[in-house]
């Protein structure tokens, strides 16, 4: 019988760590091309990629409201 190779199987810290606000899901969405171009300069300015964009405009805008 072969012996088992040693590696391989979970290691503690490896992969992505776990985002503290849960889960994220996919939304999709249609909205004018001139906001995505205002989204990514944000984005790009802010050195965040553009879902980390869209998730502080959401957020900024529920804090607004009092949703959130």
């Amino acid at each position: 019988m072969a012996k088992k190779k040693a590696w391989g199987g979970r290691r503690a810290g490896a992969g992505r760590p776990a985002n503290p606000e849960g889960k994220a899901v996919t939304v999709v969405v249609s909205v004018p091309k001139s906001l995505v171009t205002g989204l990514d300069d944000l984005a790009k300015s802010e050195g965040w990629n553009r879902s980390k964009a869209v998730t502080e405009a959401i957020r900024g805008l529920l804090k607004r409201k009092g949703s959130a």
